[in-house]
């Protein structure tokens, strides 16, 4: 049955689908590679903000991926950064999915916001691995294909948003940043989970990485929760990173406290920008909420509020640009008072009495 599903899944997300889907596209945007900042210069970035809208084929996901990447190029952007589960709306090619997800959805729409916030149950979470399982490759396979061929058409870094990756018996929610040649230049799999994919029985990993494009700009790229924690700015800040892609498909009602678990406060510690692209909508009864933005240390805006670009609403479809200067941040971070203050004294002692051993 698996790999009938498989199979099936395969031939509807076919490389050939997607080949004929950009041979046959004609366009009046620019192609070619963006021009490249000077080393240390304002570089331009996009974040997409964008709704689940399960498709019927892998080309309307092609064409739906390649408008939103036309218009970061043709805005002079150097780099554009898709949200976790950017992969969602391809579940719409398994038969009777949209159905039950139209089912699911109305269903979960009609009770209290509490309750929508417990769709992760048991029996969803069973469903959901099962589903994920069958679907990781061809779906990781179908992404990674559309985002090289748009790299290379449009002459601009993709962070591809996150899919599925499966390594032996292991899935992990993982995302990559692409070239413009359209090479994967780098992998990272998400370093802290949610109950709700703990369920699922996804997997962890426990390494950051941190790369640098070819204008001398570094950046890493965690996902989602791995904002809630401090130490993952800390450490891509201690490894030279610029700035963060933060992809994010917070399966929760949007509220500003909330929010601030996350991107923002992070960005004020270490010193880094921040760039957050956000998937929000409905998907089985899930309601997944989220402003896209581009976040910056308090120093660096003209209003100090640490906002570049925010979305307007926690659902809805938009494309975020913002220019940022990496020269402007660095001697923000150099006139900093406290930034990079630490007592190691407070620190052991802290640790000790809290976790009862020494550091």
């Amino acid at each position: 049955m698996q790999r009938l599903v498989e199979s099936y899944l395969k031939k509807k997300l076919s490389m050939e689908k997607i080949e004929a889907t950009f041979q046959n596209s004609q366009d009046a945007s620019s192609e070619g590679a963006q021009s490249m900042p000077e080393q240390g210069a304002v570089f331009k970035v996009a974040a997409v903000q964008r709704d689940i809208q399960l498709v019927r084929n892998v080309e309307s996901f092609a064409k739906r991926m390649k408008a939103y990447v036309a218009d970061a190029a043709n805005g002079g952007c150097q780099l554009i950064a898709f949200p976790e589960y950017n992969f969602f709306d391809l579940v719409g090619v398994i038969p009777g999915v949209r159905s039950l997800n139209q089912f699911f959805n109305n269903k979960a729409k009609k009770v209290t916001a509490e309750n929508v916030e417990v769709n992760g149950n048991a029996g969803t979470n069973k469903q959901f691995a099962t589903i994920f399982q069958l679907i990781a490759d061809p779906t990781r396979e179908a992404l990674l294909t559309i985002m090289k061929k748009l790299a290379v058409k449009y002459g601009i870094y993709i962070y591809t948003g996150t899919y599925l990756l499966k390594e032996g018996n292991h899935l992990y929610n993982a995302g990559s940043l692409i070239d413009r040649s359209g090479a994967i230049i780098a992998t990272q799999k998400k370093l802290h989970l949610t109950d709700f994919e703990d369920g699922l029985g996804l997997q962890r990993d426990d390494t950051l990485q941190v790369v640098e494009l070819d204008f001398g700009i570094k950046v890493a790229f965690p996902i989602c929760m791995d904002a809630t924690y401090f130490e993952t700015f800390l450490l891509a800040k201690n490894e030279g990173a610029d700035f963060i892609i933060l992809p994010i498909a917070n399966m929760e009602e949007y509220t500003r406290w909330k929010a601030l678990r996350g991107i923002w406060p992070r960005v004020q510690e270490s010193y880094l920008f921040g760039v957050k692209p956000s998937l929000n909508g409905w998907l089985m009864g899930m309601h997944f909420t989220g402003k896209g933005g581009v976040f910056a240390p308090i120093e660096y805006t003209d209003n100090y509020d640490g906002i570049v670009a925010l979305a307007e609403h926690y659902e809805g479809e938009v494309l975020l640009t913002a220019e940022l200067d990496v020269d402007k941040l660095r001697r923000v971070k150099a006139d900093a008072e406290y930034t990079g203050d630490s007592n190691l004294i407070f620190e052991r002692d802290y640790v000790g009495k809290t976790y009862g051993r020494e550091w």
